[in-house]
């Protein structure tokens, strides 16, 4: 493979686009300094990916764009193109022909491409590995790394062999290997994480699980013991049932003889009672307006009492005012006498006053004047003195003065020219920093502003992913509290919806009909279901609404009367046993609501604390409601027995009358109470509600807790790439930031420096001119004025004799005015001390006055408003006289109407004591027929209910063949005590197993299959982890062998071609120990000239040249690249050696190619194509070949 063809258009200083064609073998690049010969390597270079503007000769990349001149705008794109041909697997593509480009744009986007299609920088340097133009390129060589390849650390030069080996792709494998077995230890170690917390939550479950296998185990054993108790005791019981029935009919024959009795007296004892109630409320109307009528005397009574006691003390009240006010006209008299006898004292002494003042006043006025001109007179004194004193002094120190000025405007003229000079270099220096800096100072800038936005960045991700992992390992406790919570809940609810399934608590004729309803099974189309599935029942009224529909409560609710017989006639076809039906009313009945109506008004009257009528405390829907009424419109429900028993005595039959713990009492006289009762329908229902409740508020809280516990653990995983990836983009910005800084500061220091220099300079220079200025206009000053300083001294003498005499005559003066002011002063204080007392005294006096007039006019008013009230008062007096007299004849007549209705009264009681004496023994009578007839209800009923409960529980809760466990338990020799006895031992035991999690049987599965899917996952990348140290092993072994093979094969060429381009010499490549910090070995290089002992380093520049390129071309000759550039690497060599490389080159031309740059005509001679470079216009460079002697 070769280079065929490059391709640049605003690239440095290529313009114009230009397309430079390589032939096979050796081409030459000529042109003078500074036309762009070698922007052709860098063009080159970049092109192949290199991102260091440094080592492209610039600042930063942009510097690569054509930059524009005096004719030429600036480009905005730099593109270069490289097209390789002749491709037979050099590098890892199926083209023969293969084109990289690489384009860059002043915004700072940049595009590679790809035989024309977009790549990434990754794929352009992965195609050149191991071609000598990748990783440390030995086939791009300039002038400079000439010598840096000599003075090359061992390590360094290591790797230039490396690239020759061609395990620059193996390395890379290697990394590739080494991140994805540290991926594969990083996933192994959160996998064993994982698996430990598995295996904690396994194990924990695990005896969880063993805890429900016995629970399990003790339950079907204590089923199968309680069906073979329960069946026995059924037996019993059946037996029971048959002999109390027929108690229980005789007792109810006697019981209804004896109720139309009773009926017929408490009928005739209502009649009374209603006469009674009328007489009642008369006499209570009566009553009352007797009541109001005394209360309306007592009230007008007092009224006029208070009234009378308040004119008496207004009248005494007046009298006080009118005294008071005789005392304050004779005050006020005597004030008005004092006030005027003051005004006149007060104005007398305000004459004095004044008099005294304008004296004083005309002496200090004379005496400031006189003042004044005594310190005018002074200071003028003292002035004089001091000029006298000050001109003599000066006439001498100004000629004295006047040659060192002189002096010093010389030397200063001179210091003013070095300054000016040394400025203007300083200046010049300073202009030439002043771009430098700002290139620096923006880089820097740029740099700071990505570390600060990447630090922020970093501490915002250390923060989140800090506060992420707090915040999800704090919601794990709630977490596992939800679903323990959860699991516990659902199994209770299963369970309450399987007897609500199964209609436990039923009778079995009840039960039968509805589960086939229920399936769709029934063919009697009128079943509505059950009477407890139709109510709304609040909870604290539960037991007693169960306890007043009794039976009915679990009654079927029908359509249609021959509905009732359908299901009847299917009962009795399955022997199904009894059930109740309550049939849908049309509307609620008359006697319902009169019922009803009857008892709102005995309670209302009996006083007797209620809850209220239980048709009023539930809920139906409409069409159901006539048929409740009918069932609770003679209920009543109080808050405990005593209340009930109260209520009972009073109540009309029929009533019922049930207490929130489930006690009834009826109009009958049955009396029903105990613990236990009630069917536990009601409560069941109400529960499951609450439970699906709860169980779909926990369903949503947990999904959303397990839904964030694994997007915070995704989030934790992001944060932790994220943070990893700028914490080595912080790194390598730091650097940047360092170098930036570095140079800045280098720079604005000089430039400080140079700043400080040229204004230190610049002040000097000003201060020079401004002394010179001074001095000049000082010297004229000087010289013209000495003569007046003289004259002034004579002045100054003659006016200080004549200010000396005028001063002491006007002090005289002075002292004579001071004591006649004196004398005025102390007259003017005396007076002014009299008028202050005078004041005050006058001033007390007026406001006496003030008081004293003010009070008279709040008396008189006062007066006039007592008057007013009197008269009122007075007048209403007079009215209430002539009420009271009518309230006291009205009073007599409402006492009257009382006396007469309270006879009535009497008689109506004494006539309702005989018919209660007659009902009480009848009553008794009943009693005791009801308590017997009760007794043998309630015990057949108790002996029903306990055998359909019996019944229910084993057809629901025992096991399905019952009869056959029961068989083989009694054949077993079992009895009911010992079965009892054991029972109660498997029922301690569960006890003693506490609560238990049924669910976990099927967590613990769960957990299970994820522990060993995990502990493969773990298995898989523990596997994957030792497939790929194997990987890297015998990378590493191939590594070795390809470098060991390749550094003898390089050695031998090396020491071939030295002795070619020495002759006589000799070269050798030997291993270096590592040097600290290094894991692998150097390459040491040892090249001996005939006649010198040295090393590399005291070779002479043309030597160290000579052993460089023998070492390039060695490894050239070992592994070629599609080309060879060499940029001004001749440079440093004299004739004869550049002829030795010359005919070198020309010898390998003949299997490889070489670009060549350079000055040496020896070297041009040997090339077979020759480009020219120059540079005709500023800026612009333009291109020339030379072929087989003809210009193209």
């Amino acid at each position: 493979m070769r280079l065929q063809r490059l391709t640049a258009f605003g690239f440095k200083s290529f313009a114009e686009k230009i397309e430079v064609t390589f032939e096979p073998g050796v081409t030459a690049i000529v042109g003078p300094n500074g036309c762009g010969k070698s922007n052709l390597s860098d063009a080159i270079r970049w092109a192949l990916g290199e991102q260091s503007a440094k080592l492209l000769r610039g600042d930063r990349m942009d510097d690569v764009i054509f930059a524009g001149n005096g004719s030429r705008k600036p480009l905005g794109m730099a593109e270069v193109s490289l097209s390789f041909t002749d491709n037979y697997g050099n590098i890892p593509t199926e083209f023969h022909e293969v084109t990289v480009t690489r384009r860059l744009y002043r915004s700072g986007e940049s595009e590679y491409l790809l035989n024309h299609i977009p790549c990434r920088l990754r794929d352009i340097t992965d195609l050149f590995l191991d071609t000598g133009l990748g990783g440390e390129p030995y086939a791009l060589i300039e002038q400079g790394s000439i010598g840096s390849i000599v003075s090359a650390k061992p390590a360094e030069r290591r790797l230039l062999i490396e690239e020759a080996a061609g395990i620059m792709t193996y390395k890379v494998r290697k990394r590739s290997a080494l991140a994805k077995l540290e991926a594969a230890e990083q996933n192994l170690l959160r996998v064993g994480d994982i698996i430990r917390e598995v295996e904690r939550q396994k194990n924990s479950l695990k005896r969880q699980a063993n805890k429900a296998e016995r629970y399990r185990t003790y339950q079907d054993r204590a089923c199968e013991l309680k069906g073979f108790v329960k069946f026995s005791e059924l037996e019993q019981l059946r037996h029971q049932r048959t002999l109390f029935e027929q108690t229980a009919s005789a007792a109810q024959q006697e019981l209804d003889s004896v109720q139309a009795a009773v009926a017929g007296v408490e009928a005739e004892q209502e009649i009374v009672r209603v006469g009674e109630l009328e007489q009642e409320r008369a006499r209570a109307a009566a009553q009352e307006r007797l009541h109001e009528l005394r209360s309306a005397l007592s009230h007008d009574e007092a009224e006029m009492n208070h009234l009378r006691q308040m004119l008496e003390e207004s009248s005494r009240r007046k009298q006080e005012r009118r005294d008071r006010s005789a005392l304050l006209h004779d005050r006020r008299a005597t004030l008005l006498q004092q006030e005027a006898e003051a005004k006149a004292q007060a104005q007398r002494l305000i004459d004095d006053l004044e008099a005294g003042r304008t004296q004083l006043n005309l002496k200090s006025s004379e005496l400031a004047a006189l003042e004044e001109t005594i310190g005018t007179t002074t200071r003028a004194l003292e002035a004089s003195r001091r000029r006298l004193v000050q001109e003599a002094a000066a006439l001498a120190d100004r000629r004295n003065h006047l040659t060192s000025l002189r002096e010093r405007a010389r030397l200063y003229g001179t210091q003013r020219d070095l300054a000016s000079e040394r400025t203007a270099r300083l200046e010049q220096q300073d202009r030439d920093l002043i771009p430098l800096e700002e290139a620096q100072r923006v880089a820097f800038e740029q740099a700071v502003e990505r570390l600060e936005a990447l630090q922020t960045e970093r501490t915002r991700l250390t923060h989140q992913g800090t506060e992420e992992d707090a915040a999800r390992e704090a919601t794990r406790p709630r977490l596992e509290a939800l679903r323990n919570e959860s699991a516990s809940l659902r199994s209770r609810l299963a369970s309450l919806i399987e007897l609500s399934d199964n209609f436990e608590g039923y009778v079995d004729g009840h039960r039968y009909l509805l589960q086939q309803h229920v399936r769709g099974e029934s063919r009697v189309e009128g079943l509505k279901g059950a009477l407890a599935d139709r109510l709304e029942v609040p909870a604290p009224y539960e037991r007693a609404i169960e306890a007043l529909l009794g039976d009915a409560l679990q009654g079927l609710v029908m359509q249609r009367p021959q509905d009732v017989e359908e299901a009847i006639r299917r009962l009795n076809e399955r022997g199904r046993g009894r059930a109740t039906f309550l049939l849908h009313r049309g509307a609620v009945s008359d006697q319902s609501d009169m019922t009803t109506a009857r008892l709102r008004d005995v309670l209302a009257a009996s006083g007797t604390p209620v809850e209220g009528l239980a048709l009023d405390l539930i809920r139906c829907v409409d069409e159901d409601r006539p048929l409740v009424a009918a069932l609770l419109a003679d209920g009543i429900i109080v808050r405990e027995l005593s209340d009930a028993l109260a209520l009972g005595g009073c109540l009309p039959a029929p009533f019922a009358v049930a207490t929130l713990a489930g006690e009834l009492i009826t109009a009958k006289g049955i009396i029903v109470g105990g613990p236990g009762g009630g069917s536990g329908i009601l409560p069941r229902r109400r529960e499951i509600a609450r439970l699906r409740d709860r169980n779909r508020e926990l369903r949503d809280t947990l999904q959303a807790a397990e839904a964030e516990w694994e997007s915070s653990c995704r989030r934790s995983a992001d944060l932790g790439e994220s943070l990893e990836l700028v914490n080595r983009r912080l790194h390598e910005l730091e650097i940047e930031r360092l170098k930036a800084e570095t140079a800045l500061a280098h720079t604005s220091a000089e430039r400080r420096r140079l700043l400080q220099q040229i204004e230190v300079l610049t002040y000097e220079g000003q201060s020079h001119d401004e002394d010179l200025r001074v001095l000049d206009a000082e010297i004229r000053t000087i010289e013209h004025s000495l003569m007046e300083f003289e004259d002034r001294g004579q002045a100054a003498q003659r006016e200080t004799a004549m200010l000396e005499t005028d001063v002491t005559a006007r002090q005289q003066e002075r002292d004579g005015l001071i004591r006649e002011a004196g004398e005025y002063r102390v007259r003017l204080t005396a007076l002014q001390g009299q008028r202050e007392i005078l004041a005050r005294g006058l001033a007390r006096t007026v406001e006496e006055l003030d008081q004293v007039t003010t009070e008279l006019g709040s008396i008189e008013v006062e007066l006039a408003e007592q008057q007013r009230r009197e008269a009122q008062m007075e007048a209403s007096v007079a009215g209430l006289q002539v009420r009271l007299s009518a309230l006291v004849e009205e009073e007599q007549e409402a006492h009257r109407v009382v006396v007469a209705l309270d006879e009535a009264r009497r008689e109506l009681s004494e006539r309702r004591q005989a018919i209660d004496e007659r009902l009480l023994g009848l009553k008794r009578s009943l009693f005791d027929t009801q308590q017997a007839s009760n007794e043998a209800t309630i015990r057949l009923a108790e002996l029903r209910n306990t055998i359909s409960l019996l019944e229910e529980a084993l057809r629901s809760e025992g096991p399905a063949d019952i009869e056959a466990i029961v068989r083989r338990l009694s054949e077993s020799g079992l009895g009911i005590e010992a079965a009892n006895s054991e029972l109660t031992d498997l029922t301690n035991r569960i006890a003693e197993l506490g609560a238990v999690n049924m669910a976990a049987l099927e967590e613990y599965q769960e957990l299970a299959e994820r522990h060993r899917f995990l502990s493969a996952q773990a298995e898989d990348l523990g596997a994957s982890a030792q497939s790929l140290r194997t990987a890297i092993s015998e990378i590493n072994q191939t590594i070795q062998e390809r470098f060991s093979e390749t550094l003898k094969t390089v050695a031998d060429h090396l020491d071939r071609l030295w002795s070619c381009l020495i002759p006589g010499g000799q070269a050798t490549l030997t291993l270096a120990e590592p040097e600290d910090g290094e894991e692998e070995p150097g390459v040491e290089m040892t090249v001996r000239i005939p006649g010198k002992r040295a090393t590399l380093n005291l070779l002479s520049g043309g030597e160290k040249a000579l052993a460089a390129l023998a070492l390039l071309l060695a490894l050239f000759h070992t592994r070629p690249s599609p080309f060879c550039l060499l940029d001004e690497v001749d440079a440093p060599l004299d004739d004869a050696n550049a002829e030795r490389l010359a005919s070198l080159l020309r010898e390998m031309a003949a299997s490889a190619q070489f670009l060549l740059i350079t000055h040496n005509k020896r070297t041009m001679a040997a090339a077979d194509l020759l480009y020219g470079v120059t540079m005709e216009e500023h800026g612009v460079s333009k291109l020339l070949s030379l072929h087989m002697g003809r210009a193209a």
